[in-house]
């Protein structure tokens, strides 16, 4: 038997080897007094104050829990009465069991198996008195979701998933015992979230593949509020599962009722397809509609972000610019800011240059020299250092894996729902009807800018499309000599339009014409204000040394 599993955190607090902030965690075990503690930055396991003796490294730390799990394989496999699960059931989830050693009969805890990719890797414990959770073994990272060895081994073509463990047993347990004799060889296929209802999206996102092997997958979380919000947020993502509606709070408490044929009919039969939101009362979004609004987080230039009061959420913008004007290092600046100076994640679509060069131009605004040309003087570890401080914080998107919309759109809900990234660059929009015809590229811009208009009032998440513009006219003055973008140059200027809440345009003129003192200055201006009907313009200084853009301009007060 093992001497003692995971208990619950206490609080987080400094490691005392790594000197990381908040990254040792200082767990509980008897009367919730603080004993032993890990750090999950260095991977080093510190024993309980008052032990002086050295930590443990994280080798002899894994040891040890490998130790405790098979300590746990050992413990009997037993039905647990007053949950209603009998012990086939515990049998077919290797759900174990831990007895009081003052009866040898009393059910003390309850232990059930996490998984990755089939392994085991931890436990999820279950003081049965106290109904306190903890847990033991590496449950970081992704988890199979609950159940997943035994829906594997399972036939049908419907995926059953409850939000709880318990519940999942006891869903397993009523299929079985009330189909029908001659298809009791079909085992339901019944599985669970592995920790909780916030954690519902980014369990099915993570378990997708799973998820795509079932004609039906049904939801059956608890009939609460945490567990309507739950499937109201599934169902953003899923639209296609089904939803079992229960008259109590959940599978296991249907079982314990005696109600199991409510359960069966409910699940198996009545579960159906929810439509969301179509027909709404003032009292469905009054709530939302109070909230007062709020400035989003700040673009670099500030005339832009009092224009349009920064950067807000379900929000789009379309930046469109001439060749050789300037609008791709209007967009590395962005996301230097963003990542920098308003810390956060950015997701980037350069469809035009490989992640290699896109890192090197964000990171040459970070190192204020241009590290991509081959005349400019670094040192090696600078770069790798300002390279490495974008890890994590700019996931980029491998534009030889595909320029599709809908395999881009996958990726942004993937970013956004398993790495938290709520704004995306896309650069050229252009890039995304390469393939098609002249009079099929409208078209499907129309189609492009309608899914991610869908998208942005699905998510809070903001897009930025970059745009090419067309030539003017030969009667006109040109991009090049410093006229201005019009909105109805833009590649598909009327779905662009349509769809973005505000359209951005950059002028400069680039000629040998152009005024020693306007060289390098470059005019940014609002062309469309769908929200507000707002308007700026403002001349930007681009600095060539620190190939940052300036605003206000070189020689103002700032």
């Amino acid at each position: 038997m093992f001497e003692k599993e995971q208990g619950d955190c206490l609080y987080k607090t400094s490691c005392l080897n790594c000197g990381s902030s908040k990254a040792r965690q200082v767990f509980g075990y008897d009367g919730n007094k603080p004993d032993d503690s890990y750090c999950f930055a260095c991977d080093t396991y510190f024993k309980p104050d008052g032990d002086t003796s050295p930590p443990i490294q994280t080798e002899i730390y894994k040891a040890n829990t490998m130790k405790d799990l098979q300590s746990i394989k050992d413990l009997p496999i037993l039905a647990i009465p007053d949950r209603g699960i009998d012990v086939s059931t515990c049998e077919a989830y290797r759900v174990r069991c831990s007895v009081s050693e003052q009866d040898g009969d009393t059910i003390t805890h309850i232990y059930s198996p996490d998984t990755k990719k089939g392994e085991l890797v931890g436990y999820e414990s279950k003081q049965v008195q106290d109904k306190i959770f903890s847990s033991m073994g590496d449950r970081k990272g992704v988890l199979d979701l609950w159940g997943s060895h035994l829906a594997a081994k399972c036939s049908g073509n419907k995926l059953f998933i409850t939000e709880g463990r318990l519940d999942a047993m006891a869903l397993f347990q009523t299929i079985i015992e009330l189909t029908p004799e001659k298809q009791k060889q079909f085992k339901p296929s019944v599985v669970s979230l592995t920790k909780g209802c916030t954690s519902a999206v980014k369990d099915l996102m993570n378990n997708r593949e799973l998820l795509a092997k079932y004609k039906e997958v049904i939801l059956c979380f608890d009939q609460d509020d945490a567990g309507h919000k739950a499937t109201k947020d599934v169902l953003k993502v899923f639209p296609m599962c089904k939803v079992a509606m229960l008259p109590l709070k959940d599978a296991n408490a249907m079982l314990l009722a005696g109600r199991k044929k409510e359960l069966y009919q409910a699940t198996v039969w009545d579960s159906c397809v929810v439509r969301q939101g179509e027909v709404v009362d003032v009292h469905d979004f009054i709530e939302n509609a109070m909230t007062k609004p709020k400035m989003g987080i700040s673009f670099p230039w500030p005339t832009v972000t009092k224009a349009c009061f920064g950067i807000r959420p379900h929000t789009q913008h379309c930046i469109g610019a001439a060749p050789k004007i300037g609008k791709t290092d209007h967009q590395h600046q962005l996301v230097h800011h963003l990542v920098y100076n308003e810390k956060v994640k950015v997701g980037m679509f350069d469809l035009e240059n490989s992640p290699v060069k896109t890192a090197k131009k964000l990171a040459s605004k970070e190192m204020k020299k241009d590290v991509t040309r081959p005349d400019i003087v670094y040192e090696d570890i600078e770069l790798r250092d300002t390279l490495m401080s974008l890890d994590g914080k700019v996931r980029f998107y491998d534009r030889g894996a595909s320029r599709d919309w809908d395999d881009i759109r996958i990726a942004i809900e993937e970013m956004h729902l398993l790495d938290g990234i709520n704004i995306f660059i896309i650069d050229p929009i252009t890039a995304l009807i390469s393939k098609h015809t002249s009079s099929e590229a409208n078209d499907r811009l129309n189609e492009i800018m309608t899914d991610s208009s869908d998208l942005v009032a699905k998510f809070p998440i903001t897009l930025f499309f970059y745009s090419h513009v067309n030539p003017k006219p030969k009667t006109s003055t040109p991009h090049e000599k410093g006229a201005r973008v019009y909105s109805s140059e833009f590649t598909g200027s009327r779905a662009m339009e349509k769809w973005s809440h505000y359209g951005h345009g950059i002028s400069r003129d680039r000629t040998d014409e152009c005024p020693p003192e306007r060289k390098n200055i470059s005019e940014f201006y609002m062309l469309f204000d769908r929200d507000f009907g707002q308007s700026y313009t403002c001349d930007v200084y681009f600095d060539e040394q620190t190939v940052t853009y300036l605003e206000p301009t070189k020689g103002y007060n700032y």
